[in-house]
């Protein structure tokens, strides 16, 4: 289907007198495709049909006229009006067009890298599914029953399904949830689940386990689908964290970065084209929001550069050959990812990547299989609502539960079960 924008940009150029092959170098250099391209110079005229420009005004002829000078003068002086006006909505309307529909997708990516360090609080949910031989996860065993064999020809299957939300507006007092399921047969069993809930709320920390193995000699049947509180400043009291706690704070402001150095490392993540856009993809709507769509890959060469200038830039350190050879080394085992990418066109975010690789086998691992990564972004910048659940017991009643029953039980039958009544 024929692209409208790409109609009337065609035909701006061809009355501005542009030959056809500059005009399609120009698409062609902007990311449009060629057939696009031809199939819009064949709506307008044939494809063996010369671009003919309109001619210049002093060429055509002009009719006599009758009026005064005086009134002659009176219309050349509004003529100039009617055509600065024109001008000006001409190289406006033109403006528009190129910053909305004929940037380079580069450009587009960098102006998305710099927009996220304005997020504050977003939502996300995402899947990551990997396919490995059983024999190289697990060297041919069974975490939960080891005297089972595994199959060694086996592949297994992993997978996480998560969702969450963040809000770091204070950073003094952050907020936010996360969830995840994880389902694997490589535990030597027909299906392994395990759920996690978590969120974080004025520094209190409410967790929820779900789907709970089976250990046999380890009752967790007191803990699960309960919601657990954990206070972490009454923790840090309790333990006598509080100093350890102000000793890393003091080490972590004498590492603290320095404006000057927050700056250079802008400039270099600006520099350093990590992701390289291989492919200009159909635009599609992600939660409502018109998207550019792009296929990329990740460059190796320039993440190692990228990696040597942070090196430079935080710990004024030039990163010797040996070192530079064992980062390149650490990328053996695993190919470089290929993946989409869609952005929003007004806001320049990020609303969903996708990322698949291929894990290799190597000397020093036996490992090998793919992984595939699936990440959606949505409300960016939109209040955080984050409910306290219920009900909740403390830390301290779940691990009451669990050991007060060591005591006068002994330790040959120990009851881990939570005491009837709590």
């Amino acid at each position: 289907m024929i692209n409208q924008q790409l109609l009337d940009y065609i035909k701006q150029q061809i009355q501005q007198g542009t030959d056809r092959e500059k005009i399609n170098n120009s698409l062609m250099a902007n990311g449009w495709q060629a057939s696009d391209i031809k199939e819009a110079f064949d709506s307008i005229m044939p494809s063996n049909q010369p671009v003919q420009p309109i001619p210049p005004a002093s060429s055509i002829p002009q009719p006599f006229s009758t009026f005064s000078p005086q009134s002659q003068n009176g219309m050349s002086k509004k003529l100039l009006a009617v055509i600065l006006i024109i001008g000006v909505l001409v190289v406006g309307g033109g403006a528009f067009a190129y910053f909305n529909y004929f940037q380079s997708p580069e450009k587009i990516v960098q102006k998305m890298i710099a927009k996220l360090t304005e997020i504050k609080s977003l939502e996300y949910s995402g899947e990551i599914q990997t396919e490995v031989n059983t024999r190289d996860l697990l060297g041919g065993g069974n975490l939960l029953q080891p005297t089972q064999p595994v199959s060694n020809k086996k592949p297994s299957n992993f997978s996480i399904n998560f969702n969450g939300v963040s809000d770091t507006n204070d950073l003094n007092n952050p907020k936010g949830s996360f969830s995840f399921n994880i389902n694997t047969d490589a535990l030597g069993q027909e299906n392994f689940t395990l759920g996690l809930e978590m969120r974080t709320i004025d520094k209190i920390v409410y967790v929820k386990l779900s789907n709970l193995p089976n250990l046999g000699f380890f009752d967790l049947t007191a803990v699960a689908n309960q919601w657990i509180k954990i206070d972490t400043e009454a923790l840090k009291k309790q333990f006598g964290l509080e100093k350890i706690e102000e000793q890393l704070k003091e080490a972590q402001k004498k590492q603290e970065l320095s404006p000057e150095q927050i700056e250079k490392l802008k400039t270099a993540v600006q520099q350093h084209k990590v992701f390289k856009i291989t492919d200009s993809l159909a635009g599609e709507k992600i939660e409502g929001v018109n998207t550019y769509h792009y296929k990329f890959t990740i460059d190796k060469e320039e993440i190692k550069k990228l990696f040597a200038d942070i090196s430079q830039i935080t710990q004024d350190k030039t990163l010797t050959e040996k070192e530079l050879a064992e980062f390149d080394k650490s990328f053996e085992a695993v190919e470089l990812p290929e993946g989409e990418i869609w952005i929003g066109k007004k806001d320049l975010l990020p609303y969903k990547i996708s990322l698949s690789s291929v894990i290799k086998e190597t000397d020093q691992s036996k490992t090998s299989g793919k992984v595939s990564f699936i990440l959606l972004f949505k409300n960016f910048n939109k209040p955080v609502q984050i409910e306290i659940p219920a009900p909740v017991k403390t830390l301290e009643e779940i691990l009451g539960g669990l050991f007060g029953g060591l005591s006068g039980a002994g330790l040959q039958q120990p009851n881990f079960s939570l005491p009837a009544g709590r």
